[in-house]
C-alpha cells in the first residue's frame, strides 16, 4: 500500500465520522474464577492494524517479546485496506482484538467516548514516565489511551537546482514571508501567453493556510471550557488568507492547479510547504528529483517561530481495547515491552518508513534518523509546531473552499471568511470538534 492509500483511508474515516454506535454494545465477558489457576496457561493476544509493511515492524516486536516470554504470543493481523468496520463488527460480537493500531487521534477519542479503550495503568506508565518518555505529547487533551509513533511536521521543501539556476543560494532558503515572496517571484517562469509554466510555489492539499494562521498566533477555533466558537473571521485568519491568496492574485507565483509535492516532484514548482510524509513520496515516486530537494523550516512573518512554525499531524500507535478482561494483564505486559525498551528499534524503523519526526525522547537525536536531512530538520521544528488534534477532515475542506472562493471565484477575503465562519461553526455544533486544540 502506498502512502497515498494510507492518507485516503484516514480521510475516509474522518469524513464518515467513524460511527461507533454498533460497537457501544460490546459484551464484556465475565472474569473467570479460574484465572489465577490458569495464569500459567499459554495466552495468544491479537493486534490489528493496516498497511502490512508497517505491521511487519510490530510483528518483529511481537516475535522478540514471545522469545522472552514463551507463555504469551501476539498475533499481528494486517487488515486489508484498513477497513474500520471490521474492527467495529468484531468488537460488537465480542471477538475483537486485544490491541489496535489507532488510525488517528479523532478515532481514538471517538472510541474512548464509547468505552472501547483501556486507560494506560499508572503503576506501569506513571505520569512522570509519560512526561519523560514522550515530552511533546499532549496527555492533558488526549488522555492516556495511546501514544504517538511520531509526527509529520510541516517543512519548506524546495528544488536546490532551480535555486542555483535562478542565482539563489540553495543553502539559504527564505525564512520570512517577505523573503519567500521575493524568492518565489525569482523562481517563477511563464510561457509566451503569460501562463505559469513553472510556479515558484505550490500549495499543500492537506490544511492550506493553517501554517500561516498558527504563525500569526491565531487559530481556526476558540476553546473556552466546554464552549467552542469559530475564529474564521478573526484578524489573524484574515491576514493569513490574504497573504496566501495574494501570492496567486497579485504576485502570480502559484496556481491552484498545481498540487504540492506532485508539482515539485514533476519539476512544475520550485517550492512547497508540505508534511514530512512527502519526503518518502519524493524518494519513491520521483527518485530523479529526490536528491535535489532541500528542507528548511516554514517561513514565518519574522523568520522565527513566533509563536510557531506551523502545524503537525500526530501519527498514533497502539491502543489496548476493552472486551477482553481475561487477558488484560498479558496485554499490558506486551504494551509495556512495546512502548519501553523492547519497541525502540521498531519505532526507529517506523519513523524511517513514514518519514516521521520521532516523539520518543530516546529517539529524538538518534543518529540513524538524524542522518536523513528531512528528518533532521523535522526534529528541529517539531517542538515548535502544533498538532491540530482530533478534528473532522471537513474542517480542512472548509479551508480549501474558502481559498477557492477567493482565488478562483474572485470573492473578497472577508466575504469568503464569512462563509468559512458558518461552516466551521456547523462542525462545532455537530460535536465534531470537541478535541480540536
Amino acid at each position: 500500500m502506498q502512502i497515498s492509500s494510507r492518507r485516503q483511508f484516514l480521510k475516509a474515516v474522518g469524513l464518515a465520522g467513524f460511527t461507533l454506535a454498533a460497537a457501544a454494545c460490546v459484551p464484556v465477558p465475565e472474569v473467570s474464577t479460574d484465572t489465577a489457576a490458569a495464569s500459567e496457561e499459554p495466552v495468544e493476544l491479537s493486534l490489528w492494524g493496516w498497511w502490512d509493511t508497517r505491521m511487519d515492524h510490530y510483528r518483529s516486536v511481537a516475535g522478540q517479546f514471545a522469545g522472552q516470554n514463551g507463555r504469551i504470543t501476539v498475533d499481528v493481523d494486517a487488515m486489508a485496506g484498513g477497513d474500520p468496520e471490521k474492527v467495529l463488527s468484531a468488537l460488537a460480537a465480542g471477538a475483537g482484538p486485544n490491541m489496535l493500531k489507532m488510525p488517528d487521534l479523532l478515532t481514538m477519542h471517538q472510541m474512548r467516548e464509547e468505552n472501547l479503550l483501556l486507560e494506560f495503568p499508572e503503576d506501569i506508565f506513571p505520569l512522570s514516565w509519560f512526561e519523560e518518555a514522550y515530552p511533546l505529547f499532549d496527555t492533558e487533551t488526549n488522555g492516556r489511551y495511546v501514544l504517538p509513533t511520531g509526527s509529520t511536521c510541516a517543512l519548506l521543501m524546495y528544488n536546490k537546482s532551480m535555486f542555483e539556476e535562478a542565482g539563489l543560494d540553495p543553502q539559504s532558503p527564505p525564512t520570512t514571508w517577505n523573503d519567500f515572496t521575493t524568492v518565489a517571484k525569482a523562481l517563477t517562469q511563464k510561457d509566451g501567453s503569460g501562463a505559469i509554466s513553472r510556479a515558484g510555489f505550490a500549495l499543500t492539499l492537506e490544511w492550506p493556510v493553517l501554517n500561516q494562521i498558527y504563525q500569526l498566533g491565531g487559530n481556526v477555533i476558540h476553546n473556552s471550557g466546554d464552549e467552542q466558537t469559530s475564529l474564521m473571521t478573526s484578524p489573524e485568519v484574515n491576514e493569513a488568507f490574504t497573504y496566501i491568496a495574494d501570492l496567486a492574485r497579485t504576485h502570480e507565483v502559484w496556481h491552484p492547479s498545481l498540487p504540492a509535492q506532485e508539482a515539485v516532484g514533476k519539476g512544475r514548482a520550485a517550492m512547497t510547504e508540505e508534511q514530512t510524509w512527502a519526503i518518502r513520496e519524493f524518494s519513491i515516486t520521483y527518485p530523479d528529483m529526490y536528491p535535489n530537494i532541500g528542507y528548511s523550516h516554514p517561513p514565518t512573518p519574522t523568520g522565527a517561530p513566533d509563536p510557531l512554525f506551523g502545524y503537525k499531524n500526530t501519527v498514533t500507535s497502539i491502543s489496548a481495547l476493552t472486551g477482553r478482561p481475561e487477558n488484560e494483564a498479558e496485554t499490558w505486559q506486551f504494551m509495556e515491552y512495546l512502548y519501553k525498551d523492547g519497541g525502540k528499534e521498531a519505532y526507529r524503523a517506523l519513523c524511517l518508513l513514514s518519514t516521521l519526526a520521532p516523539e520518543r525522547a530516546d529517539l529524538m537525536s538518534d543518529p540513524a534518523l538524524m542522518e536523513l536531512p528531512g528528518l533532521r530538520k523535522a526534529a528541529e521544528v517539531n517542538p515548535w509546531e502544533r498538532s491540530y488534534g482530533a478534528v473532522s477532515y471537513r474542517a480542512a475542506a472548509v479551508l480549501h473552499q474558502v481559498l477557492h472562493l477567493i482565488v478562483n471565484e474572485g470573492r473578497t477575503v472577508a466575504a469568503a471568511l464569512e462563509y468559512g465562519e458558518t461552516e466551521i461553526q456547523t462542525i462545532i455544533d455537530e460535536g465534531l470538534a470537541k478535541y480540536w486544540v
